[in-house]
């Protein structure tokens, strides 16, 4: 089976790229675009989890339906807009994540 990995890249990379600017320019607010990205990985999410735990269950009991070959294919394609919008997620949250590796940094070396 055949992956597209610029189906869910480019339109997810143009849209975070857009709202980014709106928000910097300061025509939404931050919170507006923040809750966009996490309202788009939950999605995902629920979409990437719910397909592979389908799967998992189709695969356990041996059992192969004719929809499992796309259900697989959006499984990978949500999957990849998951990775993406994580990506996002650790930009838009970078001083909570610096400060929690600093915390991590600092007791390891204690």
């Amino acid at each position: 089976m055949v992956y597209d990995i610029l189906i869910p890249t480019v339109p997810v990379l143009g849209s975070y790229l857009i709202t980014y600017a709106l928000y910097r320019r300061g025509l939404i607010k931050k919170s507006l675009h923040v809750s966009v990205w996490n309202f788009i990985i939950g999605i995902s999410f629920l979409v990437c989890g719910g397909a592979g735990f389908i799967l998992l269950i189709l695969l356990d009991m041996g059992v192969a339906l004719p929809i499992s070959k796309q259900l697989l294919y959006w499984h990978v394609e949500f999957g990849v807009t998951m990775a993406l919008v994580t990506v996002f997620h650790f930009h838009i949250y970078w001083k909570g994540t610096k400060a929690m590796l600093g915390l991590l940094k600092r007791r390891s070396g204690s």
